[in-house]
């Protein structure tokens, strides 16, 4: 992908966290940013890592190289333009993308090469292409959702084309070149997660949130100016938080002591066995301590994920 061509609102890559399936991030993070853009309060921050610049400059030669296996000649391995769905709001910017008249692939794990699903395929049509590296070890059957699997198949969605090829680069060597072929039941759910996403975006209709962070997200701007008074039901909440803040305490200072019991008896052994119990306890080698210079960058200004309680009464 050369740069971000595509909008803040519902694109290919963001998918998986529509679906909850990310790892990275979420749907709540993805529908503040296409409300800040829609607002023109949006402050584009983002600074691409090494790994991510490395994995840019990967994504022809991998491309190249996976046409080959396959036998793909018409292929595109650069695309600096971005796709639009035919009838969703919803974007692409492709890795790659290939012509293909009746080429036939088979599964091949001994080449790298994996059908998904099939042993034998013969490829037809304009067929959109996603790049992956990963520090991961590969998966026993295809990749996780977030590796570029829903990424493809809503890329094949917005092309109508009816076979994908998803490229991941596992542990800087292992080369797998994963196959598709489209999913009819994707293209419903793919539509309702997408319009629900659009919907909230004109709306700004945040999600429900689930952890304190989402809560932050939805009210990142704080009121100083003046107190607000709760209703009485949030003080059931407050006391059963502070309550759970000292069964942790306890329970801390618990598992401390018992922990220093088992120390104790195991004396000097490293290993032990009690009834289904295999123990451990393990002496870590030493490490040379590496002093650096530490720099620091201003961050922008955010709600704090918690809220601090204080009894006054």
């Amino acid at each position: 992908m050369v740069g971000k061509l595509t909008w803040y609102r519902a694109t290919s890559s963001i998918t998986c966290a529509l679906f909850d399936r990310a790892r990275f991030f979420d749907k709540h993070g993805c529908l503040k940013k296409a409300i800040a853009e829609k607002n023109g309060t949006l402050v584009d921050n983002f600074v691409q890592t090494n790994r991510q610049a490395t994995g840019d400059l990967l994504e022809p030669v991998l491309i190249t190289e996976a046409a080959r296996r396959l036998g793909i000649e018409n292929v595109e391995p650069e695309v600096d333009y971005k796709i639009d769905h035919p009838e969703l709001p919803l974007q692409a910017s492709l890795d790659g993308r290939c012509n293909v008249v009746n080429v036939k692939v088979e599964h091949n794990p001994d080449n790298g090469i994996y059908l998904v699903g099939h042993q034998e395929l013969i490829l037809n049509g304009d067929i959109p292409i996603e790049v992956k590296c990963s520090s991961d070890f590969p998966s026993v059957e295809e990749p996780p959702k977030y590796l570029g699997v829903d990424q493809l198949h809503t890329s094949m969605e917005i092309l109508n084309a009816e076979y994908g090829i998803l490229i991941v680069l596992y542990q800087s060597t292992d080369l797998r070149i994963y196959v598709y072929k489209r999913d009819e039941a994707y293209k419903d759910e793919l539509a309702r997660v997408v319009l629900d996403f659009d919907r909230r975006i004109e709306e700004e209709d945040y999600y429900p949130p689930e952890t304190p962070e989402h809560a932050a997200t939805i009210f990142s701007d704080g009121n100083d100016e003046n107190v607000k008074i709760l209703n009485a039901d949030t003080l059931d909440i407050i006391d059963t938080i502070e309550a759970l803040k000292e069964t942790m305490k306890i329970a801390k200072e618990k598992k401390d002591e018992l922990m220093t019991d088992l120390m104790m008896a195991m004396g000097n052994h490293s290993k032990a066995r009690v009834a289904e119990y295999e123990l451990e306890w393990k002496t870590l080698p030493a490490k040379k301590e590496q002093i650096k210079e530490v720099t620091y960058k201003a961050a922008p200004e955010r709600r704090a994920g918690f809220v601090k309680i204080k009894r006054v009464g």
